[in-house]
């Protein structure tokens, strides 16, 4: 039976190749013109623990790796027993030859099929390490993928030796043919219909970020090594000198962020990339590039915390931090990426708003975006908006004023150092327009309305970017929004909550700081008394913020704000989502009264359909 989609996952002991026959197929997938997210797991120890990389496919775009797996490869006895619990109802598991049926507790509608995976491999000419390789060519096989595709693929991981890649090649088909036998009798068919799209880049998020980077006008970059945001930093290392840019290894995240700071303040944009711990040291820094105005982008790849928390898995708890971090009131905007292809997006909207509005901007990402693939198409970079820096162009009359008020709270020009005409005084002290450091009171008012007169200005351009979601007559009873990866999930959780007969008005925001007011005003004007806040932090730091800053306007309308979380480490699913909604809603008709007696009957017909988690 043909599907529109499917989702294989690999689970086996670190050091088996598992995230390689993961990638492996999800790269095949993508050449044979198959949407594919991905999305992986693993310990962050260099050896011991279990790694699972999960590939869902399909004909339409996808919004997430999906939950449950149709098919489950396990590499040994423990990953198969732990995979068994996580099966669809109508799943496959394929495990090693002498795997007890019993100790995997399937139920009626699921099977389990042996395979000895390392005499496969050493069957063909191979060793027993490529019983991944086996794998790989196995699901190609199970779900329809060509087989010169990926044998392409395999050719191309093992460049560097012939005899290897030959002898991996061999085991992929030897893979590849096992399905016949294997699956002799089954009641299950996951093979898909041939994709007819055509071959679809695949990139993950920290690539989408780099190659925005790049493409956004970034021509420094100094970091420091932490995961999950290092792949940027190696890409950059790869990239920037051959377009004429700098690359600087720092020995920590204060001096690569310093390091920025100075290539900025010489004409150069600048990027670093960190996790929460680095952003937490840069935090005085960041002040002083916002005193200073000095445009900066700062990558950060969100991982579950606090303090070096758990590095491999996945977390949106930065954003208190990337608002609020530091003493005093600095200017910055806080942008969140919700998808890969979103990565490369907001990156050059990142530097355009840094540029143009001389303050540090942070772009949040985060491990379950970082690490994951998906299928993008290439860009038109035609099309692509860059914003080119005026700069102060030398000698005029009258003193150059670094700091001058400028119109609708828009920069005035910079002057790079060696303009003539152009010298000034800047640093980190309270400063008159000139520069020069001044603690006079009427001075220092003027100073901080200027610094909050470009945020406002951020708002009002930027605002306008972000798009609101509302049923075809306009109404609506709810709002559901979401941010970095959860903004997918919600998504996907919308077409579910609409045929339980919910009208939903919808908005994922970009800009997080400074808030955009309008979508919301527009949300709630539409009829929205509840806004269902997702995000994977336990403190709900989103609906803490939009209770928070617009407190006038929910109070105006009666707007609930609650909070769907959670903090596990894996990132929030669209049916959580449902789930916790409608377990919301049901419990708001116990305890109110008949001006929610709408919300009530789709709660209490939902609750009979979904089974809530307790």
């Amino acid at each position: 039976m043909d599907r529109k989609s499917i989702v294989i996952r690999f689970d086996g002991q670190a050091g088996d190749g598992v995230l390689s026959t993961g990638q492996l197929l999800a790269r095949a997938a993508a050449r044979s013109g198959y949407e594919v997210l991905t999305q992986s797991f693993f310990l962050s120890e260099v050896r011991g623990g279990s790694s699972t990389f999960q590939v869902r496919l399909g004909y339409d775009p996808l919004l997430s790796p999906g939950e449950r797996p149709d098919v489950v490869i396990a590499l040994d006895e423990e990953s198969a027993v732990k995979q068994s619990r996580e099966l669809a109802s109508d799943g496959l598991i394929m495990h090693p030859l002498g795997c007890d049926a019993e100790t995997l507790g399937l139920k009626a509608g699921q099977e389990s099929h042996g395979l000895d995976w390392k005499a496969i491999a050493v069957a063909a000419g191979a060793t027993a390490r490529s019983q991944n390789v086996v794998a790989a060519g196995f699901a190609a096989a199970l779900v329809g993928i060509e087989l010169g595709i990926l044998e392409a693929g395999v050719a191309q991981r093992f460049a560097k030796d012939a005899a290897v890649a030959q002898a991996n090649v061999r085991a992929l088909n030897a893979g590849y043919e096992s399905v016949t036998t294997a699956l002799n009798g089954s009641r299950l068919s996951r093979r898909m219909a041939p994709s007819k799209g055509k071959p679809l880049l695949l990139l993950s998020g920290n690539e989408a970020v780099a190659l925005g980077a790049l493409v956004g006008g970034i021509r420094f970059y100094a970091g420091y090594p932490i995961t999950p945001a290092s792949e940027i930093m190696e890409i950059l290392a790869k990239h920037l000198p051959r377009l004429g840019g700098k690359f600087i290894q720092a020995e920590d995240e204060i001096a690569a962020l310093a390091m920025c700071i100075g290539a900025s303040y010489g004409g150069q944009p600048a990027l670093t990339a960190t996790s929460g711990p680095g952003l937490s040291l840069m935090c005085e820094l960041i002040g002083l590039a916002g005193v200073a105005e000095i445009p900066l982008v700062i990558a950060d790849v969100q991982r579950a915390g606090p303090s070096t928390g758990m590095p491999t898995k996945d977390g949106q708890a930065d954003l208190n931090l990337a608002v609020y971090g530091t003493h005093g009131d600095v200017p910055r905007a806080v942008l969140a990426a919700q998808t890969v292809a979103d990565c490369f997006r907001q990156t050059i909207r990142a530097v355009n708003i840094a540029q143009k509005y001389h303050v540090p901007v942070i772009l949040l990402s985060s491990q379950a975006i970082s690490h994951s693939q998906e299928t993008v198409e290439l860009p038109n970079l035609d099309s692509i908006s860059v914003y080119e820096e005026p700069l102060y162009p030398g000698p005029q009359a009258g003193e150059y004023q670094r700091y001058r008020a400028a119109d609708d709270g828009m920069a005035s020009l910079r002057a790079i150092p060696g303009t003539p005409g152009g010298m000034y005084r800047t640093g980190g002290l309270e400063h008159d327009v000139t520069g020069q450091p001044s603690a006079d009171a009427s001075n220092r008012v003027v100073m901080v309305e200027r610094r909050a007169a470009r945020l406002r200005a951020i708002e009002r351009e930027h605002a306008k970017q972000e798009t609101l979601g509302l049923p075809p007559n306009g109404r609506c009873q709810a709002g559901i929004i979401g941010w970095g990866r959860a903004a997918s999930a919600a998504r996907e959780a919308v077409p579910s909550l609409h045929a339980s007969g919910w009208e939903l008005g919808t908005f994922f925001p970009n800009l997080l700081w400074p808030l955009p007011v309008e979508p919301f005003q527009k949300l709630l004007e539409a009829g929205a008394r509840v806004l269902y806040v997702c995000e994977t932090n336990s403190s709900g730091q989103l609906a803490q913020l939009i209770r928070s800053q617009l407190s006038t306007l929910l109070v105006a309308h009666s707007v609930e704000v609650v909070s769907v979380t959670k903090d596990d480490g894996t990132p929030l699913s669209s049916r959580e989502i449902q789930q916790q909604i409608e377990r919301h809603a049901v419990n708001r008709t116990k305890h109110k009264s008949g001006s929610t007696l709408e919300l009530g009957d789709i709660a209490h017909r939902a609750s009979s359909e979904i089974p809530l988690q307790q």
